[in-house]
C-alpha cells in the first residue's frame, strides 16, 4: 500500500509539473524564488538562464527517476523473500512487522531465537510458540539467501529515504540559485564618478559596481 501511496504521489507531481510549466499566465504572476522552489528550474528558465534551468531540470528527473526505481525494486524484493521465507520457513507471511523477518533471518528457528533471548532474560522479545508466529528454516542456506534478500530490499528502501532528501534539497538549491540570479539581474547598478585633485591638476573617473 505504500508503494502504491508513493507512486501515485510522485504521478502527480510529475503531472502537475508538466501543467504548471505551461501556464504562461502563471509564469508571470509568480516569483522566480517560487517558481525553482516548486519546480527546479522553472525560475532560472524565467531569469534567461537555460543552460541552469537545464540542470536543475535533468536533476530532478535523474532523483524521480531513482525514487520511482529504488522503490519499486524494494517492493518486489520485499514480496520475493516473504515469499522464499514462506517456503522453505513454514511461516505465515501476513501481520508481521519489520523485526519478525530480521529476526527470522538470524535463527534457525523459534525455538533458537525464544532460548537466547530466555537466556538473556529479555522476555519482553520472545515470540509465542504458536502457528502465527513460529518459524522452522529447512536448511541453513536457505536462511541465508532469505537474509540477503531481505538487506537488498532495506537497502533499497534507504536509498528511496535518501532520494526523497536529495529531492527536496534540489527544490532548495534551486529556489537559492534563483535568489541569486534574480538579485544580480535586477540589484546591479554602474555608477560613475567623477574626481579631480587641484593640487595634482588631475581629472578623472571612477566606475562602481554594485550588487
Amino acid at each position: 500500500m505504500a508503494n502504491k501511496t508513493t507512486k501515485l504521489i510522485l504521478f502527480s507531481f510529475i503531472i502537475f509539473n508538466v501543467i504548471v510549466y505551461g501556464q504562461n499566465q502563471v509564469d508571470h504572476k509568480l516569483d522566480p524564488v517560487i517558481k525553482s522552489l516548486i519546480i527546479p528550474g522553472w525560475g532560472q528558465k524565467s531569469l534567461e538562464k537555460p543552460k541552469r534551468a537545464r540542470f536543475f531540470n535533468y536533476l530532478e528527473s535523474g532523483i524521480l527517476l531513482t525514487l520511482i526505481g529504488s522503490s519499486t525494486f524494494a517492493n518486489i524484493e520485499k514480496k520475493n523473500y516473504k515469499a522464499f521465507a514462506s517456503k522453505h520457513a513454514a511461516i505465515s507471511s501476513s501481520g508481521k512487522n519489520h523485526k519478525y523477518w530480521v529476526d527470522i533471518g538470524n535463527y534457525n528457528s523459534i525455538k533458537n531465537y525464544n532460548e537466547e533471548h530466555l537466556r538473556n532474560r529479555e522476555m519482553d522479545d520472545l515470540y509465542s510458540d504458536d502457528k502465527k508466529w513460529s518459524w522452522d528454516w529447512d536448511q541453513e542456506s536457505n536462511r541465508k539467501i532469505f537474509e540477503n534478500k531481505r538487506i537488498r530490499a532495506d537497502q533499497l528502501e534507504l536509498f528511496g529515504t535518501f532520494s526523497v532528501g536529495a529531492l527536496v534539497l534540489n527544490h532548495i538549491v534551486s529556489s537559492i540559485d534563483a535568489l541569486y540570479l534574480k538579485r544580480i539581474s535586477t540589484n546591479k547598478s554602474l555608477t560613475i564618478n567623477p574626481h579631480n585633485n587641484l593640487i595634482l591638476g588631475s581629472v578623472g573617473y571612477s566606475l562602481t559596481l554594485s550588487f
